[in-house]
């Protein structure tokens, strides 16, 4: 099956199965501006959100089969089979483009480049790099499981991604806050209900709880079109 397929459906985001996160949403509220691109729009979820939010909106997206459901389920916005990193768009034809969880899947340097070269401001959402509380207790982020990722991403390394494209840095934060000691008791009940109720009373108050993010959020302008 196809990798891509597979995910959207384990993992919560493809056609049928995908919720609006609050956060996600909040942010493109805040920053996104005039026409927009949602690329790897998966469900078109997102896309549509922007559309009730009074944009023009396009999708575009290299699974065939994500572009045939959201088409279905959403007629009134364009959406279409591409590629990031050869995008089928004119220079500047859009003021925003989204990529949500998008830059770890592809080579995140041509793909930016490529963005800049038909919008002016990115909004993003990349996977962050594990923690090391989280390595100290035997924990890692799930999205390290997914095999279609070819990394993750710290500030730092992102910023040095960020550097060659003289963008303009609007917001960059980690977010999506988990629970550490949510995620121990996890792993240690697995799906004993009971025993999950017993370690919630048992070790949670002795667990600490540093800030904890599973994502990084940002925002990025272009200073010019080149």
């Amino acid at each position: 099956m196809n990798s891509y397929l597979f995910n959207g459906q384990k993992y919560g985001w493809g056609p049928g199965v995908a919720t609006l996160n609050s956060d996600k949403a909040a942010l493109l509220q805040k920053y996104a501006q005039g026409k927009c691109l949602d690329i790897g729009f998966g469900s078109g979820l997102y896309t549509q959100h922007l559309r009730s939010l009074g944009h023009q909106v396009q999708g575009v997206d290299n699974q065939a089969l994500f572009v045939q459901a959201a088409a279905k389920k959403y007629p009134e916005i364009p959406f279409m089979l591409g590629d990031i990193h050869r995008l089928p768009f004119k220079k500047g034809e859009f003021q925003t483009t989204i990529a949500f969880d998008i830059l770890e899947h592809v080579e995140d340097t041509v793909a930016l480049k490529e963005i800049f070269r038909v919008s002016k401001r990115l909004i993003f959402s990349v996977p962050i790099k594990n923690q090391e509380i989280l390595l100290h207790y035997g924990l890692s982020h799930s999205h390290y499981l997914d095999n279609t990722h070819l990394r993750v991403y710290s500030l730092k390394s992102l910023r040095k991604l960020f550097a060659p494209f003289s963008c303009k840095i609007i917001f960059l934060k980690p977010s999506l806050p988990l629970s550490l000691s949510g995620l121990l008791i996890e792993r240690l009940s697995g799906q004993n209900k009971l025993l999950k109720v017993l370690l919630k009373i048992i070790l949670k108050p002795f667990l600490p709880e540093p800030p904890l993010y599973s994502t990084i959020f940002g925002v990025l302008e272009k200073q010019s079109l080149s």
